[in-house]
């Protein structure tokens, strides 16, 4: 079974689940939960059914959507209302269905497990809504009849506040939730472009504010981009509890000002970003770019140290390239007047006075096929940006000797968006343009793969895809979580895992994939990353003085199989 088959199962399973729940089959839910293993979660997905059957949908997308969406801490309120809304629905359903009693304690169960396994970073507890997290384990300790574990007393309130009653109707819960941010989260104040801004502060901060800046009144430019973030109450600072969510992705404006113009329509952006910002992308963006970049001079000084082992390396490589489409040339029989008798021909000569009645044999290529190289950009990569840059230079150089098609593309992740730049397209003689790549950001490996055949419309034939990285991908910017479960750093085993269903679902689409890994590590460290994504379809690459050898092995394995598939 293929990952794109198994997953699509897994979304069917879990959407029965919430439509059986439910009693209805006409809607799709906001979100659906998933276990860490991949598979539905029955009772995640069974409270999103209750909640769409025992309250008004209407009224509550409305709410979720239209207001709390809005707030600048929106993320932080729907997860709160959806803890609250546990509750409700829970104990609603209750009297009808008393199984619902033991899988809310084996998910509680589960939920503080996974938890305390998981060794949290520095970074991902930056990243992470801490408040939400300690709220949902010490609703599930209660669940399994610990203590809560709360310590602080603002938390306690407001966890007491979140327990919604089974008896509260839609509007009650909707006026629940507007008393919990009023109450524990102060003052709010709407502005233009975001309908709502929250501030949190001490009682005097906010009390000196309001007479300032009454409610209501729209927000000068400067206050629009202002945070306080000592959420308090009596004076206790709780500014650890709000640290994390989701980064505001940048306008296309100040995109194209930082990061060049698109490549693409606004509305091929919009379908580009709906197809593939979702699952463990879905609050990142994606930005192409196509605009020439000024040299790096980094990379011009490292190919000029080097010149001569590169001439030596492009006129082997390039050789080797020569050979192996030579022997990938297949015999093909044309019509000619000497040669071979053609049996299948004699009628003509018989009846249509046709002296071609011979067959010449001619080699030929059968099928074409175009080669993209993709550079990992991150600012892991800047130690080694100029050998990272000449060692594609060589590669173009060589692909384009031998008449192969070839684009160049590098990668990097900043402020939550994923920016992919052309450096050379497939109809540019010239490869001038690859000294452009330079370094900076993160590299969230798994969306960049996804989004790459969007690049590759304009050439056709069979495509092979040549990645220059060190398999280490990583994002500042979160893997969100699902349901009651955190959201977790974008690196380690779980970037691993997502890179490699990147790599398979190119596969699936007929793009050979092979890596070329350089990195700073020594090869032990990288070898199991690097088997991990991409099987035994990857090389190590140090320098310059093994490329022939290496990319050409690489290469030629390649080129066989593209023609013996054609």
């Amino acid at each position: 079974m293929t990952y794109e088959s198994l997953h699509s199962q897994r979304q069917k399973r879990a959407l029965n689940i919430v439509w059986a729940a439910a009693g209805q089959y006409d809607f799709w839910p906001d979100f659906l939960a998933f276990q860490s293993n991949g598979e539905p979660d029955l009772y995640l997905n069974s409270i999103v059914g209750l909640v769409c059957r025992h309250y008004d949908r209407e009224k509550l997308t409305a709410y979720l959507h239209g207001k709390l969406d809005k707030s600048l801490f929106g993320e932080l309120f729907t997860e709160l209302f959806w803890l609250g809304l546990e509750n409700a629905a829970y104990e609603r359903e209750l009297p009808c269905r008393p199984v619902l009693r033991e899988l809310r304690c084996r998910h509680a169960r589960q939920f503080l497990t996974e938890s305390a396994s998981v060794d949290i970073s520095l970074q991902q507890l930056m990243l992470r809504q801490e408040l939400v997290h300690t709220l949902k384990c010490a609703r599930c300790r209660e669940i399994l009849t610990q203590p809560a574990g709360l310590l602080n007393p603002w938390e306690k309130g407001l966890y007491q506040a979140l327990v919604f009653t089974g008896s509260l109707s839609t509007e009650e819960l909707i006026a629940a939730m507007e008393e919990i941010i009023r109450k524990f989260f102060r003052g709010h104040w709407y502005n233009k472009p975001r309908t709502v801004i929250h501030f949190y502060g001490n009682s005097w901060l906010l009390k000196l504010l309001k007479k300032f800046w009454p409610q209501g009144n729209e927000a000068p430019e400067h206050w629009q981009r202002l945070l306080v973030n000592e959420a308090a109450v009596d004076g206790t600072d709780m500014s650890k509890a709000f640290w994390g969510g989701r980064k505001v992705i940048k306008g296309d404006k100040e995109l194209t000002e930082r990061y060049g113009k698109p490549l693409f329509s606004r509305e091929r952006r919009a379908e580009i970003a709906f197809r593939y910002c979702q699952g463990f992308h879905r609050q990142v963006g994606l930005w192409f770019t196509g605009e020439p970049g000024e040299v790096c001079q980094e990379n011009r000084d490292y190919y000029c140290r080097h010149k001569a082992c590169f001439a030596t390396e492009l006129r082997a490589l390039a050789r080797r390239l020569q050979n192996a489409l030579l022997l990938c040339r297949r015999p093909v029989k044309l019509p000619a007047r000497s040669g071979r008798l053609a049996v299948d021909r004699l009628w003509r000569g018989v009846i249509l006075h046709d002296t071609r009645v011979f067959a010449a044999v001619e080699p030929v290529l059968q099928g074409d096929f175009s080669v993209m190289l993709l550079l990992d950009g991150s600012a892991s990569r800047e130690g080694r940006q100029g050998i990272i840059a000449s060692q594609a230079y060589l590669m173009a150089e060589a692909l384009g000797q031998v008449g192969i098609s070839l684009a160049v593309v590098s990668f990097f992740s900043q402020d939550g968006c994923t920016v992919l730049h052309r450096l050379k397209d497939f109809g540019e003689k010239s490869a001038q343009g690859i000294f452009a790549y330079k370094t900076q950001g993160w590299n969230r490996d798994g969306l960049a793969l996804r989004a790459l055949p969007e690049l590759w419309q304009t050439a056709g034939g069979k495509r092979l895809l040549f990645i220059l990285s060190d398999a280490d991908p990583s994002d500042e910017s979160a893997i969100p979580g699902q349901g009651l479960r955190p959201q977790k750093n974008y690196g380690g085993e779980l970037a691993w895992n997502d890179t490699r269903d990147a790599v398979k679902e190119l596969r699936q689409q007929g793009i050979q994939v092979a890596a070329l890994i350089n990195s700073v590590l020594d090869t032990p460290l990288v070898t199991a990353p690097a088997q991990r994504i991409y099987g035994a379809d990857y090389v190590i690459l140090q320098s310059l003085s093994d490329m022939a050898q290496k990319v050409g092995d690489m290469l030629e394995k390649k080129i066989y199989h593209l023609s013996g598939s054609s």
